[in-house]
């Protein structure tokens, strides 16, 4: 299955999210089954019960990040260049 690539106003689309998810966890000492959604899939906007996400692997000559995004149940995968100088 090949990746779907997201444009970065879409990572960063779904950085804030995520981190707007954190800030609530933290603020209302929130336990795992009271945590708020994760975002929605970008493809399908189905609910996402899970979200991993790694680096792609440095290649010579090429200086950007890649971030792999991997959406479950859905089963959709994204591929991102990512800015590691972007602020969180």
């Amino acid at each position: 299955m090949t990746r779907i690539e997201l444009r970065p106003a879409q990572i960063a689309d779904m950085r804030a999210a995520l981190e707007s998810r954190e800030r609530t966890i933290i603020e209302l000492m929130l336990q795992q089954p009271d945590y708020p959604p994760l975002p929605p899939c970008p493809e399908c906007s189905a609910e996402v019960e899970r979200m991993d996400s790694m680096l792609e692997p440095p290649q010579f000559g090429v200086y950007d990040s890649v971030l792999l995004i991997n959406m479950k149940p859905c089963g959709h995968r994204f591929r991102g260049a990512v800015d590691i100088d972007q602020p969180s």
